[in-house]
């Protein structure tokens, strides 16, 4: 009988000791898959990232010119799509990328035993969160510093859109002033013959 209880505490064990490999296996299989898929979305959101920015600076240049004629309503407008496209487009796709590639070749060295598989879940997860942050604070730097470029181009334009006007003021001032001139001179002519 003794022979029997040890026979089933061996196959317990073993039976055990299979499914704790295929829970294992299932679950680095499953992190895997997430980890895939994370980068196949970071890598789609950065091409579509790059796209908007290529559309981006085109639009830009267009309205750069349209702004000479139409100043204030038109760098206002590019000012507030640009910091709407970086807003939704940098934040997070492009470090999430990056970091999802990284942590899939460490996850598959440290996945030995049951044990290491289950501590080394935790870690990775905690560690994603981190991550996750401080790719979000590189993406939100990201945006701000494009807008501080938007809005230093906006003033520029401003800037010059004003110096062209108030020249163009002075010409025509100048002009005006001239041709005054002439007319009186033209004027006192034609009394002195009459």
């Amino acid at each position: 009988m003794a022979t029997n209880n040890t026979k089933t505490t061996a196959a317990a064990k073993g039976a055990a000791r299979k499914q704790s490999k295929t829970t294992a296996k299932a679950q680095a299989t499953k992190t895997r898959h997430a980890a895939e898929k994370t980068a196949a979305t970071a890598r789609k959101g950065a091409e579509q990232t790059e796209a908007a920015a290529k559309r981006s600076a085109e639009e830009t240049a267009h309205e750069a010119t349209t702004t000479l004629h139409q100043a204030r309503a038109g760098v206002n407008a590019a000012g507030e799509y640009v910091a709407a496209a970086a807003e939704t487009a940098i934040d997070v796709p492009v470090g999430a990328a990056l970091t999802a590639a990284e942590r899939l070749n460490e996850i598959s060295d440290r996945l030995n035993t049951p044990s290491k598989r289950e501590v080394q879940v935790r870690r990775v997860r905690s560690q994603l969160r981190r991550e996750l942050n401080k790719v979000e604070r590189r993406g939100g730097t990201a945006r701000k510093r494009a807008i501080q470029r938007a809005k230093r181009t906006r003033n520029q334009v401003e800037r010059e859109v004003k110096k062209r006007r108030s020249d163009a003021e002075s010409t025509l001032k100048s002009n005006r002033t001239e041709a005054e001139k002439r007319v009186r001179e033209v004027g006192d002519r034609v009394r002195s013959l009459v």
